[in-house]
Order: structure tokens, then C-alpha cells, then sequence
């Protein structure tokens, strides 16, 4: 068979008939071909006694069974010896033991057992063995092959003989038993009439559907006759057809207009395809827009996949679009599609604050100017707030503003600060709320520093800032005159001559 680098076998035998006393791996083939590896013999279990013996469930180690689990560990994966070869797995040694002269010698199956394992699933068949001879009227049942490998949606068949010992002569019914999801057992006779040395064939058909995993399943025949019952499992390998693997990697390429985007294109083995691939491309007609692929024929087998460069070039667009191109991969009969998604990237805008003083003297004011602008079609509402330390105020022109694809709009922003806001640098930060046409929130914000000067020296009246000392002498001056109103308004009194 091919190479391979470890097994799992359990057999049973009737204890009545022959029981087994030693389990022995020595010169067996791993051994000889993998004399460069690491090996292990992760168990010799005979009756439920030795290394590794297994006692949890279906499938537990016990009387009557022997299992072996051996395995090599090349230094570099894949240094298997090139087959094919033949060789020794593990001997056996049973000893005759009560009056039955017979006994069978069978593989068990389980999910874990019989395997044998190497770089890809290897294919194999058993065949059970006999001891001594049947005593008295019976049936025996055979069947070749006992594993069968499948492809998904397809079928095989395997020939089972029923034979008659000892002179049986009668009717064998068969039945099928399973737990296979996807699989479809039949047999082309489930009634038999055996008659002495005239064995009778039967024919298993096992039809996978497209939809079957691709695992391993058994199949058991049973043969009953009266109070006679015999059984034989068979072994189904379920695998995938072969296929290939086509992606793209990004599949949603954000650009905008008039740039330019690319992708990588990939394609792979799955279940050992192996073969040609051409590529084509689908691209919208829309002037200006441009796709290719750097290659369109491959030829790809399993552990040589290829790749290529996919490349789209966007048009001018005044308004937000959304371009699907299809990359087709054929070979034969077999044809996959990947779409790729062209789009501008999210609806965005921009924010400037613009203007040419940022020093100010405590009790002035300076105007700035806000620009928003649409960036990859942004459409909506902005809303503008402003946040600063106490001792400053900001007004805006125009506080709430409309932005369509494209424009811009501006607001002016007035800063006020206090007559005795203290110098050095104070900071305003700028928020724009924005929300798209389909309610999107894009959010954007700036912050700026004013500086505050102290007003010069030559300036300063009294002490006071010349704002601060205006203010309070206007306020006295009113006062003044407002006394005086008061007084020439004030009546006086009369004056009588005697």
C-alpha cells in the first residue's frame, strides 16, 4: 500500500475457542522504514490488560479483543519513504483453550478504528480470518471489499456470499442496519434459499448523496435464520469530489472616483483537484470604469495553488455609486463565481477653521470662518458646538447648515472674551454634528488655541484697562448728569411780598 505512518486496529476472537496471550509490534514495518523517526507504541492492550487499554463507551477494550496503536513521528513532516511497500504490522499469539474447535477472527469498527494514516487517506481493506471449523448445521457470510470509498453523489458496491455449512439448507433473510445521514445501503436480495455447497452472491450498492459528509461510516449486513445470526460491517469513506476554491481577498474594494483599487485573487485544491482553470470577467458597462486580472489561465494541483491581481479604476461620478464585477472560474465542468463590491468609502466631511488673528486683548472679539466640506457624497445636516473655559463667549453666524454631494458650506464663528479674562492661552474646542440623509452619524472636531495678551502699559488708565476705566467713568458721568436733571426739575418754592 501507500506510505504511511501510524494504526489503530483492534481484532476479537471467541474466548471459548482461542484466547490471545501476547501482542507483539517487534520488526514491524514502521520500524524498518522510520528508523530516522521518533516511534511509539501508544498501546498493546490484550483482554483488557496492558498499555493504554481503553474502558469508556462503545468501542471499550475487553475479553476477546486485542488492539494495537503505533505511530512514527518523522523529524520534518512529510518524510514519508516512498511506496508502495509491504510489511508487518503486529503478531498475535492465541492459545487453544475449551472444546469449541473454532472461532472467528474479526476486525472491529468503530469511529476510531480500524485506520491506518498517512499523508492523505489511505484506502484499505480487511478481511477477517477463521479458526478450527464450524461444528453442526450453519451459514457464514463474506464480503469483499469490506471498506469502500465514495465519492459524494456517486455510488460503489461491494459482493457479499452467503454459503451453507454443514449441510444448512434453508431461507437467510437479510437486513441492513445504519446510522449513515446522506448514504442510501441496498441490497439487490434481502431473501435467500442456500442449499448444501451452493453458495448464493449478493450484491451492497451504496449511493452517496451530494450532501453527505465527507467522513467515514459503517454498514452492517445481518443474515438471520431461525435461531441463527451472523453479521458483517462494512466500512464507507465518504470523500468530496474534486473540487477547486476560487476568493477574492478584499471582496469589497472602497475607492474614490477616478482612483484606483485592487484585490487578490486565489485559487486553490479541494479534494485533491487538480487540473486548468480559466478566469473571465463580468464588468457593468459604465464609461470610464475599468477592470482586469493580471492572469486568466492556471493550472493548479493539490500544494500548488495560484494567485493573481484583480485592478478596477473608478469613473468621475457626481453622485454615489455601487458597482458589482463578477470573476467566473471554469474548468470543465466545473464553475465558480466571486463578486467583487466597488464603492466610494463612507459618506465623510471635512472641517477647516479659518482666519488670521488668534491673539486677542481681554474685552475684544475676533471672527473666524468654519468651512465643511462633502467628502464621498456626503449628504445631511451638520449642527456646530463649541466648548471653552469660562470667560469666553462664541457665537455662530449660522449655528445648523444643510450639505449636499460635493459643496461646501461656511459659518462664521465670533469669539468674545471678558474684560478681565486673564492672559495666556485658553482653548475652544469645535464640534460639527453630522448626520447623513440615511442617518448615519459622522461626527468631527477641532480644537483651537486663543491666546490673551495683557493690554500694553501705555494703555492702561488709572490702573485700568482703558475699556474697564471708560466704563466705570461713563457710568459716573451718568450719574452726574442724571443728578442734575434731577435738580433743575426739583419745583421752588414760592416767594409773597408783605
Amino acid at each position: 500500500m501507500d506510505p504511511f505512518n501510524a494504526w489503530d486496529i483492534a481484532i476479537m476472537v471467541n474466548q471459548t475457542g482461542i484466547n490471545a496471550t501476547l501482542l507483539s509490534t517487534a520488526a514491524n514495518t514502521l520500524l524498518v522504514n522510520y528508523s530516522f523517526a521518533t516511534l511509539y507504541e501508544l498501546e498493546n492492550c490484550v483482554n483488557g490488560t496492558g498499555k493504554g487499554c481503553y474502558f469508556d463507551g462503545p468501542g471499550s477494550d475487553g475479553p476477546g479483543i486485542v488492539h494495537s496503536i503505533y505511530a512514527a513521528k518523522p523529524p520534518v513532516i512529510g518524510q514519508l519513504p516512498q511506496g508502495p511497500y509491504t510489511g508487518l504490522l503486529f503478531t498475535i499469539t492465541y492459545k487453544v483453550v475449551g472444546s469449541i474447535p473454532y472461532s472467528p477472527i474479526q476486525f472491529l469498527f468503530s469511529s476510531s478504528y480500524p485506520v491506518i494514516t498517512g499523508q492523505s487517506p489511505d484506502v484499505f481493506t480487511s478481511q477477517d480470518g477463521i479458526y478450527g471449523a464450524r461444528l453442526g448445521v450453519d451459514f457464514a457470510m463474506t464480503i469483499n471489499p469490506r471498506a469502500l470509498t465514495i465519492l459524494q453523489g456517486s455510488n460503489s458496491t461491494s459482493t457479499m456470499t452467503v454459503s451453507s455449512m454443514g449441510g444448512f439448507s434453508g431461507t437467510v433473510n437479510l437486513t441492513l442496519t445504519s446510522s449513515t445521514n446522506g448514504l442510501s445501503p441496498s441490497l439487490n436480495s434481502t431473501k435467500l434459499t442456500l442449499t448444501s455447497d451452493h453458495p448464493t452472491l449478493v450484491k451492497l450498492t451504496v449511493a452517496s448523496n451530494a450532501s453527505s459528509s465527507a467522513i467515514q461510516y459503517t454498514i452492517t449486513v445481518t443474515g438471520t435464520s431461525g435461531s441463527l445470526s451472523h453479521q458483517v460491517p462494512v466500512t464507507i469513506l465518504v470523500k468530496g469530489r474534486p473540487d477547486f476554491i476560487l476568493n477574492a481577498s478584499p471582496s469589497v474594494l472602497k475607492i474614490h472616483p477616478t482612483n484606483s483599487g485592487s484585490s487578490i485573487i486565489a485559487l486553490d485544491t479541494q479534494s485533491d483537484f487538480s487540473g486548468s482553470i480559466h478566469l473571465s470577467l463580468d464588468v457593468p458597462s459604465v464609461p470610464g470604469l475599468i477592470a482586469s486580472l493580471g492572469a486568466t489561465d492556471f493550472a493548479i494541483s493539490p500544494g500548488q495553488p495560484a494567485t493573481t491581481v484583480f485592478a478596477v479604476r473608478t469613473p468621475e461620478s457626481g453622485f454615489p455609486f455601487v458597482y458589482q464585477i463578477n470573476i467566473t472560474a471554469t474548468s470543465k465542468t466545473i464553475s465558480h463565481a466571486e463578486t467583487i463590491i466597488v464603492k466610494p468609502p463612507a459618506p465623510d466631511f471635512s472641517l477647516l477653521l479659518g482666519g488670521t488673528g488668534f491673539v486677542v486683548q481681554p474685552g475684544q472679539s475676533r471672527s473666524f470662518t468654519l468651512t465643511m466640506t462633502s467628502i464621498d457624497y456626503f449628504k445631511g445636516q451638520l449642527f456646530l458646538l463649541s466648548a471653552s473655559l469660562s470667560g469666553a463667549k462664541e457665537v455662530f453666524s449660522r449655528p445648523a447648515l444643510a450639505l449636499d454631494f460635493g459643496n461646501s458650506s461656511t459659518s462664521t464663528m465670533t469669539i468674545t472674551t471678558d474684560a478681565n479674562l486673564a492672559p495666556g492661552n485658553h482653548n475652544v474646542t469645535l464640534t460639527a454634528l453630522g448626520t447623513t440623509f440615511l442617518g448615519v452619524s459622522v461626527n468631527h472636531t477641532i480644537t483651537t488655541t486663543i491666546t490673551v495678551i495683557p493690554v500694553p502699559v501705555g494703555k492702561i488708565i488709572l490702573g485700568l484697562q482703558p475699556l474697564s476705566y471708560f466704563a466705570i467713568v461713563g457710568a459716573l458721568w451718568i450719574g452726574v448728569i442724571g443728578a442734575a436733571i434731577r435738580e433743575i426739575r426739583k419745583p421752588k418754592p414760592k416767594r409773597f411780598l408783605s
